[in-house]
């Protein structure tokens, strides 16, 4: 007899979510026709066994199998919180609730045996009364009954005493708020983004400026420009138009213009991108003959008097690690010296040697697949690790090359350094960074100020809610907001130390704790959003002003991670004088991609490797959690994914009366003096003008003129003076070089004074 193999059906999360909706809808349908006699034979079986099970409670069943079916839909179109769904703690919670309801009806229709249970809550009815909680009497059964349901209650709704006390005062004080929590099922097949192009949230952000600067910030508050009464309607592509030309009389005396400064409150309702607008990929690697890769590392090491044990075998996205035991006595330095050889003989472009494995006394050595496959951010987006994560701000950063998901949190980074070569996936992996935020945190949550110096990759977020400005592509603009990044570090310092908490997370539980309807002399404090500041090209901003940039970002690098403000630097210039050692001291943890030498490498991981990274993502992180560079592939992200998750989000913010985090106040100059170590507080024009007055001086006083005598006298570098001397010569002071003689000068001492 032959027999056939077992198929088990591959079936996708999709696909399952659709298989139980269908069920429901089902169960309750042939529930319905059960207890009203129309499902023959079967639903008399039905009905009696309800009815003696539920009594008058078996209705409970036919509304219990639909919202079953309902909050499965619902979370399939994405119209609720991700990370909520049909769970245990939910299906618990509607057990609880029909026993407790069952055991009222036991109570009211006065049930005490069980030949009375059909005019009551059934068999569970009676079980809970008279049976469980008969012995505390009527009104003790009652109350009991009561906390039992609501603990019911609390597991289906998830919310805490003070947010149910919120609740409860509002709908007093507005009682026809009570039909906000009727069950909107038609919501659940409503299409969250067709029909908006954009524009929409242009002209709401237009009528609706976020707010008025404070005056406390430090900046200027009389920036005008005239007002647009053109249609400016913006695509993804386009930066859009903010006419500001109002004054303060003007906004608070038109009708139309709302000071819409965000509350960020619990009862705040944001829903969050749908993961179907997230690509996922079903490709497998390959990574070729694994045997005979095994027989050739073995034969390899030997013939150079290495003997080994071959282990297990890790296959990733991109690579495959091949491990091994070596005999005793054997050096790890002369595994690491034979990678070139190892590499001829595997016929391989490239291999990496990690020796030892981390934790383990075995070494691995990392062969490229023979195909790759597609790490996707939908994939790990998706996985409960991401979901369910505890950790504040997680950050999909990949698969390593176990195929595991790598999430690490940024708060305990607290800040990155991403850097590689021109196309190895630097940009891309940012994109990653960005959605994987945006796609977990509400605008109310998360901020976000996005420097842009190559002026194409990040616009594709212009005019997200998240943003605190425009994408930034100006250098004088990206130090400005270096600058209001530190003001507003020491202003939530100010903060903290007012409520004596030691972090953003204490003092947000602190305001949490705060019921609203008590009274109180001030106001109640607002939560503190975090804010993370990404830079995608520091090398340009580093030519263009490094003794400010510099000082900025070892400053708030090193204060700012109590407060809830975190830097992302990247860069494709991995040298010394971008990343300097200052700048690689206060960021622990970096990200390197593809470079060109092993000195690039050593720039950014103090340790060789990624040199012999394959590019297009493929990357290696190092942080103070792990002792040495971890190897992973990074998920590829595509334009059209940021389009269609920025313009849900652009959507959703029209919906919310316009809101907006765009305050202009972020790049504009501060007024206020900047509490920088290093930083000098005049501009470079001021400075060189006091320069150049000196030299002057001097030049005239002792009637030399040259680049040495400047820095003799002056202290400065030959450069400057070298500038001084030139400039000097154009003002007319000093004449033109003259070979191995001195230069003229023009004006004796008697002329200056007179």
């Amino acid at each position: 007899m032959i027999k056939l193999p077992k198929v088990t059906p591959d079936l996708d999360d999709k696909l399952k979510i659709t298989l139980g909706i269908v069920v429901c809808f089902a169960a309750a349908a042939i529930t319905f026709l059960s207890l009203v006699g129309l499902a023959g034979t079967f639903g008399n079986f039905v009905s009696s066994f309800l009815w003696y099970a539920l009594g008058y409670g078996c209705v409970l069943v036919v509304f219990a199998f639909g919202w079953c079916a309902f909050k499965l839909l619902n979370l399939q179109r994405n119209t609720e919180n991700n990370n909520e769904g049909v769970d245990f703690t939910h299906l618990w919670g509607i057990i609880v609730l029909i026993l407790c309801l069952c055991g009222y009806l036991s109570l009211f229709f006065g049930v005490r045996t069980l030949t009375d249970i059909s005019s009551g809550g059934g068999f569970i009815g009676y079980l809970m009364y008279p049976r469980l909680f008969g012995s505390f009497g009527r009104v003790g059964g009652f109350i009991m009954m009561f906390f039992v349901a609501l603990y019911g209650f609390f597991l289906i709704s998830k919310m805490t005493f003070d947010e149910l006390g919120k609740e409860i005062s509002l709908v007093i004080k507005e009682p026809a708020r009570v039909w906000n929590y009727a069950p909107n099922f038609f919501k659940a097949f409503e299409d969250k983004t067709d029909g908006f192009s954009g524009s929409e949230i242009s002209s709401t952000i237009e009528r609706k400026p976020k707010r008025p600067n404070p005056a406390n910030t430090g900046f200027s508050n009389d920036f005008d420009v005239e007002e647009d009464t053109s249609n400016n309607s913006f695509d993804l592509d386009d930066e859009p138009v903010i006419p500001l030309k109002q004054s303060k009389k003007e906004v608070s005396n038109d009708p139309v213009n709302i000071d819409l400064k965000p509350v960020i409150s619990a009862d705040s309702k944001w829903n969050l991108p749908s993961l179907d607008n997230l690509k996922t990929s079903k490709s497998k690697s390959e990574p070729g003959d694994i045997a005979g890769n095994k027989v050739i590392v073995k034969n390899t090491l030997e013939q150079f008097g290495i003997k080994v044990e071959m282990g297990n075998e890790y296959i990733g996205p991109t690579v495959t690690q091949y491990t091994f035991k070596p005999a005793n006595g054997v050096r790890l330095s002369t595994i690491d010296g034979l990678q070139r050889d190892l590499a001829l003989a595997l016929a391989s472009t490239s291999i990496r040697i990690e020796a030892p494995i981390a934790g383990k006394s075995l070494v691995g050595i990392e062969i490229p697949n023979a195909v790759k496959s597609q790490v996707r951010l939908g994939d790990i987006a998706r996985h409960p690790k991401f979901q369910n994560s505890k950790d504040e701000l997680p950050l999909i950063v990949g698969k390593d090359v176990r195929g595991d998901e790598l999430i690490f949190p940024l708060t305990k980074m607290p800040h990155l350094l991403v850097a590689g070569a021109t196309g190895s996936g630097k940009s891309v992996w940012i994109n990653g960074l960005l959605l994987s935020l945006m796609t977990k945190y509400s605008p109310y949550e998360l901020q976000l100020v996005l420097v842009d110096m190559k002026r194409v990759e990040l616009k594709l977020y212009e005019g997200a809610p998240h943003l605190l400005s425009n994408v930034i592509i100006e250098a004088d603009k990206a130090i400005n907001s270096l600058k209001w990044t530190v003001l507003e570090m020491d202003k939530r310092y100010t903060i903290l130390e007012k409520y004596g908490k030691r972090n953003i997370k204490d003092y947000n539980q602190f305001v949490d704790s705060i019921p609203d309807w008590i009274d109180t002399e001030e106001e109640k404090p607002e939560k503190m959003p975090y804010i993370v500041f990404v830079i995608d090209e520091l090398g340009d901003l580093m030519m263009l002003a490094k003794s400010e940039v510099e000082p900025i970002i070892v400053r708030l690098t090193q204060m700012s991670r109590a407060v809830g403000i975190h830097i992302v630097l990247g860069t494709q210039r991995p040298d010394t004088n971008v990343v300097t050692g200052l700048i690689k001291a206060n960021v622990p943890t970096r990200i390197a991609f593809t470079v060109a030498s092993q000195v690039d490498s050593r720039v950014i991981l103090d340790s060789t490797g990624a040199e012999k990274l394959l590019g297009q993502g493929d990357g290696l992180i190092t942080s103070p959690s792990y002792m040495k560079p971890i190897r992973f592939q990074g998920p590829n992200v595509e334009e059209e994914e940021v389009k269609r998750v920025v313009k849900f989000l652009k959507k959703q913010a029209e919906e919310t009366e316009g809101f907006s985090n765009l305050d202009l106040s972020v790049t504009q100059t501060p007024r206020t003096k900047i509490n920088v170590p290093g930083m000098s507080n005049k501009a470079d024009g001021d400075e060189q003008d006091e320069a150049l007055l000196e030299a002057k001086r001097l030049v005239i006083q002792y009637q030399k003129a040259s680049a040495s005598f400047l820095q003799q006298m002056m202290g400065i570098g030959y450069p400057k003076a070298a500038k001084i001397i030139n400039k000097l010569e154009a003002l007319g002071i000093v004449g033109p070089q003259n070979g191995s003689k001195p230069r003229d000068v023009y004006i004796l001492p008697d002329e200056e004074e007179a």
